[in-house]
């Protein structure tokens, strides 16, 4: 459980995975399926990639962690000694997804804390976490939200904090894929990664590290991670 890649996220076992949507990738072609799960992947390594430390984190927060699909990854990241391990969502199977990566995944389960909150208010004290990840959430959120939740995420994160947002664009790949998967991409996508990058203006963060995937592909980029600061 110790061993951390600098690069590569640890993806745990599909039957370690509860579903918690329809749009989870553990109930899609494009999540666990062979080469078909490359861009998922691909975005939970960008994150990775990002962080600065890549261990010994003391309070890590996963903003919107959904079926915890990154969790695993998380959790071989904390301090060995101190580290704790919060994620929240809106929906209400943190129970059931806990319990799945205790007995499967092998995470100890006084470490990690999860529980049905949301961006818009986090139950947590100013200034907790050192590292903070919000993978493929914020474009979930309503453009005339985006700010307020950031500010959220600024105001516990500890002054130094690392934190890394990850985000889909609303290119033409984007949409072939919600048209393969029978999603309607403007009602879950209500904000693009223009919206996005907007708001992270405008909440007080400077970008200080921005990737995409496929790398330099300009407008058919698919993805894009950050790594902001106060």
């Amino acid at each position: 459980m110790n061993s951390v890649s600098a690069r590569k996220a640890y993806i745990p076992s599909k039957e370690s995975i509860v579903s918690t949507s329809d749009v989870d990738g553990v109930n899609t072609a494009f999540g666990y399926w062979g080469p078909l799960s490359y861009p998922m992947r691909r975005r939970l390594n960008m994150a990775v990639e990002a962080m600065k430390r890549k261990n010994g984190y003391h309070a890590i927060l996963d903003a919107g962690y959904g079926c915890g699909i990154f969790l695993s990854d998380l959790h071989r990241r904390l301090d060995p000694e101190t580290g704790m391990l919060y994620g929240i969502d809106v929906h209400d199977q943190h129970d059931a997804v806990k319990t799945h990566l205790v007995m499967r995944e092998g995470l100890k389960a006084d470490r990690v804390h999860l529980s049905n909150h949301s961006l818009f208010e986090l139950p947590f004290e100013d200034h907790t976490f050192d590292l903070v990840v919000s993978v493929s959430v914020l474009e979930h959120i309503a453009p005339d939200l985006l700010v307020g939740c950031l500010r959220e995420i600024k105001r516990v994160a500890m002054p130094d904090a690392e934190i890394i947002l990850g985000f889909p664009t609303d290119c033409m790949f984007i949409r072939t894929l919600a048209v393969l998967q029978h999603q309607d991409l403007k009602k879950n996508h209500p904000s693009t990664h223009l919206d996005i990058f907007r708001a992270i203006t405008d909440a007080g963060f400077r970008m200080v590290d921005q990737t995409g995937f496929p790398a330099f592909a300009g407008p058919l980029t698919m993805h894009y991670n950050v790594r902001v600061v106060s």
